[in-house]
């Protein structure tokens, strides 16, 4: 599990099923927003190998049985 996130305050959380499933967590922290907006902008920054696929968003089930398989990085919905 990763966690993401900027919290304003303590969160309350049961991490019984964590130690009873042996669940490794992992924290991330952001990094440069303008930096990374800089590197998408310039093409610096490709991000087409992180999508594994695009669906339409009539797909939207599909699209999100194809992002819970093992390995997937990115699944989209196209909302056009």
């Amino acid at each position: 599990m990763v966690l993401k996130s900027t919290y304003a305050g303590l969160p309350a959380a049961d991490l019984t099923r964590v130690v009873v499933d042996e669940v490794k967590v992992v924290g991330s922290r952001c990094g440069s927003f303008e930096a990374a907006l800089r590197g998408l902008a310039s093409g610096h920054i490709d991000t087409a190998p992180l999508i594994d696929a695009t669906y339409p968003l009539d797909d939207a089930l599909a699209a999100m049985d194809a992002a819970a398989q093992p390995g997937a990085l990115k699944v989209l919905l196209a909302m056009a």
